[in-house]
């Protein structure tokens, strides 16, 4: 029988009443009752890009498959046969050129369109499978099933969501279960690995926790980001998710900080983590871009910042928020060698809080206008939303210059309602003139777009 952590045996982790009973007996009650407690599974899609271009292309079955960022530029998902050939994240098309011809890699640019409608797909599946979903990224989702582990057994639940999602969406999925949102974490990772049949593990005991744990490398666990897996391993010799949970929490909350104590805690079972079935107001909204092509003139540089403007004022309204900061940056290509380099970002701050489109444009322009200079080849912008609030009142200050009625606000909102109504039908039917041909052309360079094979009544594939 593995040996119980040193901070469990000792009782710093368990309740009163268990602390006077030997280990091994200490042990099964303790993870008995935080699994009663609490029980979380995490499904996540299988290379959720290339899955979705896959899904209407059944002759790419067993063929390299790789999806390129904006523009074209850097690898974001990959197939596991890419994975095979050694080709990391991250990594530049132009610098495997070679081997997508050699390995006649099929190559795809990013159609967020279609992956955000397969997403809701199979957040759909899981939400019919569970009391409550917390949607954690576009590709995984996180199930409270708490109290379930009295009607069912937990592994052929998992096994029967994962049969559902791949039957009824047909994407791929594994799926993780445990105490915590961490092991839940850890156990899908694992199932990933193919270290379970079926592409589902579920972590139900102290034997099944420490065989994860010890699989689990020090730089695949969540919450653990580079800078501290640098410190755990040089200062405690930690090289695996189970080295990390024989640490005394309260000794590393000291060291480091409280998140990298609750990552121990989770690790022993003991859940930390809150599950969010509502999604937190975000703190911030940034939409921003690489040209397809390099932009000298403000004019041409501020319609693509009124473009960005737009598009995040829509995602603005859409979580019925109000900004009060609008910051602008651009910059010239890092990576270049031969041309001169340029990068600046400036803020206003707004007299009232906005989420219009006409009075953000008009205020990211200023700032655009302020920081612009000519003689350089700019390849980047974008825009940041900040200081977001619920509500467009505020504390006026005494020199505040606010014209704007109450009538005024109320009316601008009808109109921007019907601007999104239209848009949401077909995008860029209404749009600011500042807009200009970004508006209507995107000059981003994607050429190898697939088709929107669920969003667009066009692409949508014919049974011969």
């Amino acid at each position: 029988m593995p040996s119980i952590p040193e901070s469990v045996a000792a009782g710093r982790l368990l309740p009163e009443n268990l602390r006077d009973i030997s280990p091994e007996i200490n042990r099964q009650r303790f993870y008995e009752r935080q699994t009663r407690l609490h029980y979380f599974a995490l499904a996540d899609c299988n290379n959720f890009f290339v899955s979705c271009e896959r899904l209407f292309r059944p002759d790419l079955s067993n063929r390299p498959v790789l999806v390129l960022s904006n523009n074209d530029g850097c690898v974001i998902s990959r197939s596991n046969e890419v994975k095979a050939l050694g080709i990391k994240m991250g990594v530049p098309l132009f610098q495997i050129k070679h081997l997508v011809r050699q390995y006649n890699i099929a190559v795809f640019s990013s159609n967020f369109p279609l992956y955000l409608d397969l997403s809701a797909r199979v957040a759909s599946v899981l939400n019919d499978s569970a009391p409550a979903l917390e949607r954690y990224s576009i590709d995984e989702a996180f199930m409270d099933l708490t109290g379930m582990q009295k009607n069912y057994n937990i592994f052929d639940y998992c096994m029967d969501i994962r049969w559902r999602v791949t039957h009824d969406v047909g994407i791929p999925i594994c799926v993780g279960a445990g105490s915590t949102k961490t092991l839940a974490k850890i156990a899908n990772h694992c199932a990933k690995k193919g270290m379970t049949l079926g592409g589902v593990m579920t972590i139900d005991n102290d034997d099944e926790r420490i065989y994860a744990l010890k699989q689990t490398p020090l730089d695949d666990i969540w919450g653990i980001g580079r800078a501290l897996e640098q410190k755990f391993r040089e200062r405690y010799g930690v090289r695996t998710a189970y080295d990390l949970s024989l640490l005394d929490p309260e000794i590393i909350k000291k060291q480091f900080n409280i998140t990298a104590a609750n990552v121990i805690y989770e690790l022993n079972g003991i859940s930390c983590i809150p599950f969010e079935d509502m999604p937190r107001p975000k703190k911030q909204i940034m939409w921003s871009r690489t040209f397809g092509h390099h932009i000298l003139s403000l004019e041409e540089l501020s319609q693509a910042v009124s473009e960005f403007t737009a598009r995040a004022a829509e995602k603005l309204r859409e979580d019925q928020q109000f900004t009060a900061i609008v910051s602008v940056f651009i910059q010239t290509n890092r990576a270049s060698t031969v041309d001169p380099q340029y990068a600046r970002q400036a803020y206003i701050r707004l007299p009232c809080p906005l989420n219009d489109t006409p009075g953000l444009i008009q205020a990211a322009n200023t700032v655009l206008e302020k920081i612009f200079v000519s003689g350089y080849r700019y390849y980047k912008a974008g825009v940041i939303f900040e200081d977001l609030r619920a509500t467009s009142t505020y504390q006026c200050g005494l020199f505040d210059d606010n014209t704007l009625t109450e009538e005024a606000r109320q009316k601008r909102q009808r109109i921007q309602a019907a601007v999104d109504k239209l848009n949401q039908k077909k995008r860029n039917t209404v749009f600011m003139a500042s807009q200009g041909i970004y508006a209507r052309q995107n000059v981003s360079a994607q050429h190898n777009v697939s088709p929107g094979y669920t969003t667009s009544w066009k692409d949508v594939p014919k049974v011969k």
